[in-house]
């Protein structure tokens, strides 16, 4: 059985763990943007992205574009499960071009019977990840892929279980969003208060 380490990736401007996981003699700092990624990341660890959709046809070429640059850049071993919930708007067929584009080692497609729901959605992903940690993220820009490196520093360094940014504490925020979807999402992301509470 594969053990999952959980990164949560948001939109921060400086990722920083949960503080439930956080060790009082652990610094509390983020490495130097320019430390050497590659003496960093084992070679034999692999890194499933988590990305469910619905009617997400125009976003999902973009956010997997910039996924598959920020992976080659940092040279991690990668994959993406697509998990579409019968998008009417041809989604999956756009997740099965990427999949000849990229290959279908690297883009899984895992479609759904109908809309079930994003937390259910990574239920059901992560049964066809094959990395050794998981990353969940939205295909809507919300979360961008540009933190994952540094999610992935913490994450070594500290040997972390679970790294998850945040939106509400300081230094973390949202931009672009709406009133109406600031107010709608008031609460920590639900796979990580379920990991949190072990349930």
């Amino acid at each position: 059985m594969v053990s999952h380490a959980i990164l949560d990736i948001t939109d921060d401007n400086t990722p920083t763990p949960l503080p439930t996981l956080t060790s009082p003699h652990v610094p509390n700092h983020t490495p130097h943007p320019h430390t050497d990624f590659a003496t960093m990341a084992s070679t034999e660890d692999k890194y499933s992205v988590l990305l469910p959709t619905y009617n997400e046809r125009e976003n999902l070429p973009i956010i997997v574009y910039l996924l598959v640059k920020t992976f080659k850049q940092h040279d991690i071993n990668w994959e993406i499960v697509i998990i579409d919930d019968n998008s009417p708007d041809g989604t999956q067929e756009i997740a099965g071009q990427l999949a000849k584009v990229y290959g279908e080692d690297r883009i899984l497609l895992r479609p759904r019977a109908g809309k079930l729901g994003l937390g259910t959605a990574y239920i059901y992903g992560i049964q066809f990840a094959t990395g050794n940690f998981i990353i969940i993220m939205d295909a809507d820009f919300s979360h961008h892929p540009k933190f994952i490196p540094q999610f992935i520093r913490l994450q070594k360094q500290h040997n972390y279980d679970l790294v998850s940014g945040t939106r509400y504490r300081s230094g973390g925020g949202v931009y672009g969003w709406d009133l109406k979807r600031k107010v709608i999402r008031c609460g920590p992301h639900p796979v990580v208060q379920s990991t949190l509470k072990g349930g």
